[in-house]
């Protein structure tokens, strides 16, 4: 959990500024070879995020809440997670 939130920590920053006009939309460090930290989180992260062989279909709610859209400490909405019918 720890790498995913360092991952999504330096997207965040990168959104920050991207919205001050700092950045452009090229410079976005999912589009690999940008960011050479991000890129190797990708790499780690990426055995981990696939379905188990034991994984159940949810459906999720999502809810707004104000403030930032992308924060470091992470989105501005809250979700919650249901079983499917």
């Amino acid at each position: 959990m720890q790498l995913e939130r360092e991952q999504w920590a330096i997207f965040a920053r990168w959104n920050e500024r991207r919205e001050a006009g700092e950045v452009g939309a090229e410079s976005r460090p999912d589009h690999g070879g940008i960011d050479a930290r991000y890129d190797e989180l990708e790499l780690l992260l990426a055995p981990h995020r696939q379905a188990a062989d034991s994984a159940r279909r949810l459906v999720g709610e999502l809810r707004s809440v104000a403030g930032a859209r992308y924060r470091v400490e992470g989105l501005d909405y809250w979700f919650r997670w249901r079983p499917s019918k």
